[in-house]
């Protein structure tokens, strides 16, 4: 009776998998076509504080989000099962482009631009953080493939574009904290547009960060939970 009524689930399952892969891969395109020309294109001024004084501040912003960019366009993609199934090679060699040329160079840089970051202590720790979880999920997944684990490499995979995605949740964040805090403006921050964006901009950096991996945790609970269930069905 419970195989029978966990059949229908199956397409509908597969389904939703689909178009939320069809989600991150939209939203992140168009959040590296949207934000990195700023870091890229001669003239465009970076969103970020720049510590003036420190030289490799800027190159390394620049690297950070070059490689970020290349995650982005990336990862996603990792998750199209058509591209796994019928072009395996395909998928070998977007994951090498994904870890060799997105997560290992945006890692490293994003740690000195996290140390030199303008934002506060609360950010610095967030995007190291971030940066290191960035690495070692990567690792995980790597390792777990060469050892032939192909689920354990999903896990890991998944962890590591959450972290990727971050990059997109921290911008809707920021734009959803700003404007419910506008109506604060005048009387909590004094007109001082600057400090509510400050606000916003580490509660969004926080946020991206925790409610990510948050989601994608409970998610392979859950799907560990019904791949028990049906084993026991």
């Amino acid at each position: 009776m419970s195989a029978t009524l966990a059949a229908p689930e199956r397409p509908a399952s597969r389904r939703r998998g689909r178009i939320a892969v069809a989600v991150v891969a939209v939203a992140s395109v168009a959040i590296v076509l949207q934000a990195v020309p700023a870091y890229l294109v001669p003239g465009m001024e970076p969103r970020v504080g720049i510590r003036e004084n420190v030289a490799i501040h800027l190159p390394f912003l620049v690297a950070h989000a070059a490689a970020g960019g290349i995650a982005l366009l990336v990862g996603p993609f990792q998750f199209f099962g058509s591209i796994r199934r019928k072009h395996p090679r395909v998928h070998r060699v977007l994951g090498r482009v994904y870890l060799l040329g997105g997560i290992l160079p945006g890692a490293l840089t994003g740690i000195v631009v996290a140390v030199l970051t303008t934002a506060g202590p609360i950010a610095l720790v967030s995007f190291v953080f971030l940066d290191v979880f960035w690495i070692y999920t990567a690792a995980r997944a790597y390792r777990a493939v060469r050892r032939r684990d192909f689920a354990a490499h999903e896990r890991w995979m998944l962890r590591s574009m959450a972290a990727t995605f971050a990059a997109v949740t921290l911008r809707v964040y920021l734009g959803l904290f700003i404007a419910v805090q506008l109506p604060l403006l005048e009387g909590f921050y004094g007109g001082d547009f600057d400090a509510l964006f400050s606000t916003a901009y580490t509660a969004a950096i926080v946020g991206s960060i925790v409610l990510n991996l948050l989601f994608i945790e409970i998610y392979l609970r859950r799907k560990e939970s019904r791949r028990i269930s049906a084993g026991a069905a």
